[in-house]
C-alpha cells in the first residue's frame, strides 16, 4: 500500500457507511469537507458543512448567471447570429463560474477554525485577511453584471437618451463636412465647366427666344395681334423664320455643349466619381454614428450609468453579494468547536504520528521573545542520517582500496621496472 493511499484511509474502529443523499454528499463536496470524517459526527455537524456547500454552490450559480450575461453583452454584435452569441456567452460562462466555484472552495475549506468562541478576536480577523480580499474581490466582481441585469429597465431609458444625445451632437458636424467637402469640389468643376455653364444658359436662352417667336407668329395668324389682322402675312412669315433662326443658333450651342462634354470628359468622369465618393463617405459616417450611438450600451458604460443613476441600489446589490461571499469565511470564524472540528485536528495529529512528525514552539530570540511554530521531521532526519552514513562509508571504502591498490603497483614498480618504462630506440648516424 502507498503512503498516500494509508494517509486516505482514515480507519475508525467504528467506521460504517454514510447513508446520506447525493444531494448532501455534493454539498458537502462543496464545502470541502471530509466524508470519512463527518461520517463519525453527528447530524448537526453535517448540517453545518451542508450550509457551508450550499453558499459555495450558490455563489457558482451566481458567477455562471452573471458571467454569462456580462459575455453576452461582451459578444452582442449585430453582425453574429445571436444563437452563437448566446451560446459563447453560456461556454465562456460556464468556465468563470467553474473557476470562481473552485476558488471559494478552496477558500472556504483552507480557512481554519477560531478559537472556539463566537467572538472574533483580532488575532483571527488578521489572519483571514487575505481570504476575505480574495471573497471581497470574487464577490464584487460577480455583483457588476448582475445589477445591471437587475436594472435593465431603467439603464435601457438612459441608453436611448445617451444614443439620441451622441447622435445629435455628432450628425450635424458630418453634415456641415460633407456640405463644405461638397462645395469644395462643386466649385472646381464650376472653375472647368464654367464654359459649358454658359452654351447651356444661351442654347435655353435661344430656345425661349425661338418659343415665344412662335408664339407671336401664331397670334399674328389667328388676328389677336396689336394691329388685329389675321392670317399668314409678311410678319407671321418673318417671324417663323426668325424662330427657325433661333432654332439653329440653339442647335449650334447644342453641338458646342456635346464637343465640349467629348473634350472634357474624362474631368465629368472624374467629378462625378469624387461626388459619388463624397456622398458614400457621408453616408458610412453616419451610419457609423448610428453604431456608435448603439455601442454605447457596452458593459462598462451601463455599470457606470447603475452607480451614476442608482447608487443606492447599486451598492445595496453589491453589498448582498459580498456579504454572501464572505460570510462562510466568518461563519468558520464565529463556529463553536464541534466534533467534525476534534476529529480534524485529532486526525491530523495522527497522520503527524505516524510519520514521526514533531511540533514544537520555540521563542526566537533578538525578536521580543516572540514564540514560532517549528516542525521536526524525524522520518526524513532518520533517512538523511543514513543516506549520509552510507555515503561516508562508501567513499572510505573506496579510499582503502586505492590505497591497497597503490601499495601493490608500487611493490610491482621496483621488483619490474621494464615494465613500465619504455626506452627510446637509439639514433641512426
Amino acid at each position: 500500500m502507498s503512503l498516500v493511499e494509508s494517509i486516505d484511509q482514515y480507519r475508525y474502529p467504528d467506521e460504517g457507511e454514510l447513508h446520506q443523499s447525493k444531494i448532501s454528499k455534493f454539498l458537502w463536496f462543496c464545502a470541502g469537507a471530509d466524508l470519512q470524517l463527518l461520517k463519525h459526527c453527528p447530524q448537526s455537524e453535517r448540517i453545518k458543512e451542508e450550509g457551508i456547500g450550499g453558499v459555495v454552490l450558490a455563489t457558482g450559480v451566481l458567477a455562471f448567471l452573471s458571467s454569462s450575461y456580462a459575455f453576452y453583452i461582451v459578444f452582442r454584435d449585430p453582425n453574429i447570429n445571436s444563437i452563437i452569441s448566446s451560446l459563447m456567452a453560456i461556454a465562456f460562462g460556464f468556465v468563470w463560474a467553474l473557476i470562481i466555484f473552485n476558488l471559494d472552495r478552496f477558500i472556504v475549506s483552507s480557512t481554519g477554525h477560531g478559537d472556539g468562541t463566537e467572538k472574533i478576536t483580532w488575532e483571527e480577523f488578521t489572519g483571514a485577511i487575505p481570504r476575505l480580499l480574495m471573497a471581497l474581490i470574487i464577490g464584487f466582481t460577480l455583483s457588476k453584471p448582475l445589477e445591471i441585469r437587475i436594472m435593465k429597465s431603467e439603464l435601457e431609458a438612459i441608453y436611448q437618451v445617451k444614443k439620441a444625445k451622441y447622435q445629435e451632437d455628432n450628425t450635424p458636424i458630418e453634415d456641415a463636412r460633407y456640405d463644405a467637402e461638397r462645395k469644395i469640389t462643386q466649385e472646381k468643376f464650376d472653375a472647368v465647366s464654367a464654359d459649358r455653364v454658359r452654351f447651356e444658359k444661351e442654347r435655353q436662352s435661344l430656345l425661349e427666344k425661338a418659343i415665344q417667336e412662335r408664339v407671336d407668329a401664331n397670334k399674328e395668324a389667328s388676328g389677336k395681334s396689336q394691329n388685329g389682322a389675321s392670317g399668314v402675312g409678311p410678319i407671321y412669315q418673318a417671324r417663323m423664320a426668325n424662330a427657325a433662326d433661333l432654332d439653329n443658333q440653339a442647335q449650334k450651342k447644342a453641338d458646342d455643349i456635346k464637343a465640349w462634354d467629348e473634350e472634357h470628359k474624362d474631368e465629368v468622369a472624374k467629378f462625378k466619381a469624387k461626388r459619388e465618393e463624397i456622398d458614400e463617405k457621408h453616408r458610412n459616417n453616419l451610419d457609423e454614428i448610428k453604431t456608435n450611438g448603439e455601442k454605447l450600451n457596452g458593459l462598462v458604460n451601463q455599470i457606470m450609468w447603475a452607480h451614476e443613476a442608482y447608487p443606492i441600489i447599486s451598492w445595496a446589490i453589491t453589498l448582498l453579494l459580498l456579504s454572501i461571499e464572505i460570510a462562510p469565511i466568518l461563519y468558520k470564524l464565529m463556529i463553536r468547536n464541534g466534533p467534525y472540528h476534534y476529529l480534524t485536528e485529532n486526525q491530523r495529529e495522527i497522520v503527524a504520528a505516524r510519520y514521526a512528525v514533531e511540533r514544537k514552539t520555540n521563542t526566537m530570540s533578538g525578536n521580543y521573545g516572540q514564540q514560532a511554530e517549528i516542525e521536526i521531521f524525524h522520518q526524513a532526519e532518520t533517512s538523511l542520517k543514513s543516506s549520509i552514513a552510507h555515503l561516508n562509508s562508501e567513499a572510505r571504502l573506496s579510499s582503502q582500496a586505492l590505497d591497497q591498490f597503490e601499495n601493490i603497483v608500487s611493490k610491482d614498480i621496483s621488483n619490474n621496472p621494464e615494465k613500465y618504462v619504455q626506452l627510446a630506440p637509439p639514433k641512426k648516424v
